[in-house]
């Protein structure tokens, strides 16, 4: 079993950006994208390219908040029903959506995992090595952990070999932990 971090390929594809600084704002402190739900208050922001690149079914957005393309959802429509919110946004030339990960699981094995912590000891700065608690992320596709709710989102290896099987373009993986390594 492995654990990936769900990136985009930011140098090859699409970048978004928000052109107008209310809804920048609203996106940053409205919207955190930490596990908890949004959908009940979500108005569709305004999205733009920064600079014409190839097209990507996840263009780089914010961290924490992945987008995808109306073909990618339905590609990954059954690993990920139930456990994101699909969050429509404004753009000119095609249907693209936010996603909110709700999944946020306390799956860090701290017995194995290596990380830097705050000067408060009580908070991880960052992971230097991950070891997760394999019985609990079993069978879970898209999720993210307490300690980086706001950062990053973790994917399964049958989430990621869909991404590849299906040529959805702009993804990118990076191998966080694997149970036979350790």
């Amino acid at each position: 079993m492995k654990v990936w971090e769900l990136e985009t390929d930011a140098n090859n594809y699409d970048y978004f950006t928000i052109p107008d600084d209310e809804e920048e704002e609203k996106l940053l402190f409205d919207y955190c994208f930490d596990g908890n739900p949004i959908a009940d208050r979500w108005k569709p922001i305004t999205v733009e390219v920064i600079e014409e690149s190839k097209r990507s079914d996840t263009p780089t957005f914010k961290p924490g908040a992945p987008v995808l393309s109306e073909n990618a959802i339905m590609k990954l429509q059954d690993l990920i029903k139930g456990v994101v919110e699909v969050l429509p946004l404004n753009y000119s030339k095609e249907q693209y959506y936010a996603i909110n990960v709700l999944d946020v699981v306390d799956c860090i094995d701290y017995d194995k995992a290596k990380c830097k912590m705050f000067g408060d000891g009580k908070r991880v700065m960052r992971f230097i090595e991950y070891s997760f608690k394999p019985e609990i992320i079993q069978n879970k596709h898209i999720f993210k952990i307490p300690e980086l709710c706001k950062s990053c989102v973790l994917v399964s290896d049958e989430f990621r070999n869909r991404v590849l099987k299906s040529g959805l373009d702009g993804f990118a993986f990076h191998e966080l932990w694997d149970s036979e390594g350790e």
